[in-house]
């Protein structure tokens, strides 16, 4: 027992000479909860839900009345309304069928509602929307579609108010009708002292009943009936513009953030062999030889660059034969950015090495920095459930690159044209992650 505690009081000694491994241990769990709490404790933006899910919306038939849709649309804290498009010069000009879609073609928002001209059924009871959507991110979607609904059941006696009365109409004739609207409102007034007839008798039929409700008053605790009964006279017409004929869309939408994962602890793990061939004194037997650092570093990067990418091929192929991701159609686009994912991350790789002076401390740089790119990246959640400021320090982690890199090439489908802006931000990583490396290797002691 006493060897043993002999031992323990070794490691432990080792331990506490090493400050930086000691300031990892503490830190690396205090972001990965800063991170996941911004997240889901409400410390983010209202409440803990961010207002950057971007919802487009087009009011079409121009009825002030489904504009009280759009307004229960923006009072959301969850939404970021749009309800204009780009135009000349820094301007903004009203929507278009066209150009509302093109927003999410263009990657301006995933998500837009158009209430078309006849969105009022002519036949029966009941209202047509259109729903346009990019549903890349699962969460994003389920959060879009509840409020949505919401908004629709909200609204629904207002957008329905003026049909339901015209229909009555129709049924009992304008007479019986007026009839019957005197004498319901001559009864409120005897039954109620306070009710003026005037008011009471302006107040009747759905369109003056639906003024008078509010949301508060209706009942929390819906009937299946009546919910079936909504269900009916709403009819929303979906266009899935990316992603609508995959095989396995859930799979496709999250392999991309678990490969860029996967390589960035390979190539992680790959580059801190420098230090034990350094240990073994096989850098000095180069080094005497017409072999100069840089070849080293190169040749390093090159190998390891090139197992990353038969890696992370490997796992999109395995992906494809068991769970059926659509590899293969898209094997030239995912090839190319598994190159440019690969090699920024083996840059990532070769620049811990290069600042850190023992295995243990690179070790540790690399879980901390891996996972908080990771959660910040989109690798974990949806981007835009963080708050902003996270989602702005997003953009300068190569996972968030890298996963939007895969997302266009599996989900999107796109081609090489379509991901230059992605791939060209994965090089710009590497070449400069690669040139701080060289500079530090060039002047610190792995080589020595």
């Amino acid at each position: 027992m006493s060897t043993i505690l002999h031992l323990l009081q070794k490691d432990i000694t080792l331990f506490l000479k090493d400050k930086t491994a000691i300031l990892l241990t503490f830190l690396v769990p205090f972001f990965v909860i800063y991170i996941v709490g911004n997240i889901f404790s409400g410390a983010g933006d209202n409440g803990g839900l961010s207002s950057n899910i971007k919802l487009a919306a087009y009011n079409e038939s121009g009825d002030p009345a489904a504009d009280t849709f759009i307004q229960a649309l923006e009072n959301e804290e969850g939404l970021h309304l749009i309800t204009d498009a780009p135009g000349p010069d820094d301007s903004r000009i009203p929507f278009t069928r066209e150009s509302i879609r093109q927003g999410i073609v263009d990657h301006h928002y995933n998500f837009a509602l158009i209430i078309p001209q006849d969105y009022l059924k002519k036949e029966g009871i009941g209202l047509r929307l259109e729903f346009l959507s990019n549903p890349k991110n699962q969460i994003e979607s389920q959060i879009v579609n509840g409020l949505m609904q919401k908004a629709v059941y909200t609204k629904l006696p207002k957008l329905l108010s003026g049909q339901l009365d015209n229909y009555q109409r129709e049924v009992m004739g304008d007479e019986k009708y007026t009839q019957f609207l005197d004498g319901l409102a001559a009864l409120v007034t005897l039954s109620y002292e306070e009710a003026e007839y005037e008011e009471v008798r302006a107040n009747m039929g759905f369109e003056g009943l639906a003024n008078m409700l509010s949301p508060d008053s209706a009942d929390s605790e819906a009937d299946n009936d009546a919910t079936a009964f909504l269900q009916d006279i709403i009819e929303v017409k979906e266009d899935q513009v990316f992603g609508k004929e995959l095989k396995n869309p859930y799979l496709t939408r999250m392999v991309g953030g678990y490969a860029i994962m996967f390589l960035l602890f390979a190539t992680t793990g790959s580059a801190a062999s420098l230090f034990e061939e350094r240990n073994d004194g096989l850098f000095l037997r180069l080094l005497s030889m017409p072999v100069k650092r840089t070849h080293i570093l190169w040749s390093k990067y090159i190998f390891n660059t090139l197992m990353g990418v038969l890696q992370a091929l490997t796992l999109f192929i395995a992906s494809s034969f068991l769970f059926n991701v659509e590899v293969f159609p898209n094997f030239l686009n995912l090839f190319v950015v598994s190159v440019f994912a690969s090699a920024a991350c083996t840059a990532f790789g070769m620049l811990l090495a290069s600042v850190s002076k023992t295995p243990q401390q690179a070790q540790g740089f690399g879980t901390l920095l891996i996972i908080s790119m990771s959660a910040m990246g989109g690798a974990w959640f949806p981007v835009s459930l963080m708050p902003e400021f996270m989602q702005m320090l997003s953009k300068f982690t190569l996972v968030y690159w890298g996963v939007e890199s895969y997302l266009a090439a599996l989900w999107e489908e796109s081609g090489l044209l379509a991901l230059i802006p992605e791939l060209s931000v994965l090089a710009a990583i590497s070449l400069a992650l690669i040139g701080i490396s060289s500079w530090r290797f060039k002047t610190g002691d792995l080589f020595r």
